[in-house]
């Protein structure tokens, strides 16, 4: 029909159980998902209705071709930082995928690549970076900064003006109290609660938070 509007469609980079989720979200959007790009064409997707696509090459000839949405269902942080790099080169557009539960202040910003699950909230002025992770319920209070590629687990917490550094990881239930910094590549384990600022590329776990132990420094 003539003027009708054309629905928004985009494809889900990732065809683990993440994608999966990812992929649910989009329909919830009312977005058309086409199917899936992974470079394991092994994995099937069942349940879903939808199939692996093709790996990063078909990505690359086929933005050349057409224009594309393409969402982040990669779990894994740093993976999913490559992945995103990887459609950033093949001039596909990277979009966000908010699931319609989550709150999400009008004066949050979230940058491109972020996956905000149902029933998160962000609350006023906090940033969420590229390719984030807002697992289920998980919640961002005001003024917090989250670095790109992070991801909070479902349930995790962060208070005010709390820092997360880039590719940080905090795990399902953990929390973290107001003004604290979280340093980049760090895991905080399931649980757990922070109450004094964490170092780079260490694992902590427990109540209050303690360093575990430290990790090699791959980036």
């Amino acid at each position: 029909m003539k003027g009708r509007k054309q629905r928004q469609s985009a494809i889900v980079y990732g065809a683990s159980g993440h994608g999966k989720v990812v992929a649910d979200i989009l329909h919830a959007c009312g977005i058309e998902v086409e199917g899936f790009v992974d470079d394991d064409p092994r994995l099937c997707k069942q349940g879903t209705g939808l199939k692996i696509l093709g790996e990063a090459r078909w990505l690359m000839q086929e933005a050349a071709r057409r224009p594309l949405a393409v969402a982040l269902g990669i779990g894994d942080n740093f993976a999913r930082r490559s992945v995103a790099e990887c459609v950033v080169r093949s001039t596909a557009v990277l979009i966000t995928a908010v699931h319609p539960s989550a709150t999400i202040s009008p004066s949050a910003t979230i940058c491109s690549g972020t996956v905000i699950m149902p029933h998160a909230v962000v609350n006023a002025g906090a940033v969420i970076g590229c390719g984030a992770i807002i697992n289920t319920a998980a919640i961002v209070e005001h003024d917090c900064i989250v670095g790109s590629y992070c991801h909070l687990s479902p349930h995790a917490t962060i208070g005010g003006h709390v820092e997360v550094g880039e590719l940080a990881w905090l795990g399902i239930g953990s929390s973290v109290i107001p003004e604290i910094k979280v340093g980049r590549c760090s895991i905080v384990g399931a649980g757990a609660t922070v109450i004094s600022n964490i170092d780079e590329w260490v694992v902590t776990v427990g109540t209050p938070a303690r360093t575990l132990k430290k990790l090699a420094r791959a980036v």
